[in-house]
């Protein structure tokens, strides 16, 4: 798999947004939340600049193939969720 949770990433496409229209330009970065296998897809946390809004940015969550994005920089901490 090319990333796994929490890397960071850059986009190196412009993304149409899963659920409407909007266009999210190439060079938008983002927090890889979600890895799927089969196939290989990533939901993905954009940070979208905005100075309308407090804190200057507005957040989309996409899935995104290998081919749209770079990896960043990679998590070299192990998360363990447990189960419940």
């Amino acid at each position: 798999m090319k990333a796994q949770i929490y890397d960071q990433i850059t986009t190196l496409t412009d993304i149409r947004v899963d659920f409407g229209s909007r266009i999210i330009p190439k060079g938008t970065l983002g927090t890889v939340v979600e890895c799927y296998q089969q196939p290989e897809g990533y939901a993905v946390d954009l940070a979208i600049p905005d100075e309308r809004l407090v804190g200057n940015f507005e957040y989309e969550n996409v899935t995104l193939n290998p081919e749209q994005f770079a990896v960043l920089s990679q998590n070299t901490e192990t998360v363990d969720i447990g189960i419940w």
